[in-house]
């Protein structure tokens, strides 16, 4: 087993970490917070927009079962990495697409994969793809929330259908 680690960003953390919970491969998912000024950062902060976080998932996996290419390859499909992540210098939103790579290997295959889609869409990605900062777990309120709060209207309309979808495209990585 090649353990490895990544964290990344795109929309609501409990959208992210309930689709990757489900994947083949993955150890472990936290949700929290990274890329800001804050050391302190909480749900309420982040959310202000006032600490320059984004909510994220640090997802352990096994890259002999789950390679990182893949990984980005879901994380691409379930996420719209089209948004603006910055304007003039400023980050505009703690829901922003971001990588925060763990490794130079990381990164570089990171950036081809966001060139290779950016050719073949004729849209340029706007994921930012960045080294790892600090990562600051959120309140334990915010981890696994989907298996907690699955009947939550929230969970109902937004991420089951993200689930769903990830089924559909990515089955054969699914868990056992």
């Amino acid at each position: 087993m090649a353990l490895e680690t990544v964290t990344i960003g795109g929309g609501r953390f409990w959208d992210l970490a309930a689709v990757f919970q489900h994947l083949r491969g993955v150890r472990a998912v936290t949700c929290g917070y990274a890329g800001g000024h804050s050391d302190n950062p909480s749900y309420e902060t982040v959310c202000s927009g006032d600490t320059g976080h984004a909510e994220v998932v640090r997802i352990e996996f096994d890259n002999e079962v789950l390679s990182f290419d893949s990984l980005l390859e879901v994380f691409f499909k379930v996420h719209d990495p089209y948004a603006p992540a910055s304007v003039n210098g400023q980050q505009v939103s703690p829901l922003r697409s971001v990588i925060f790579f763990h490794s130079q290997e990381q990164r570089q295959i990171a950036q081809e994969i966001s060139k290779r889609i950016s050719r073949a869409n004729k849209f340029v990605i706007m994921t930012e793809i960045m080294a790892c900062t600090p990562f600051f777990p959120a309140e334990s309120a915010h981890q696994n929330f989907y298996k907690n709060h699955k009947e939550d209207t929230y969970c109902q309309e937004f991420i089951l259908p993200k689930i769903m979808r990830s089924r559909e495209i990515f089955k054969r990585r699914l868990a056992a």
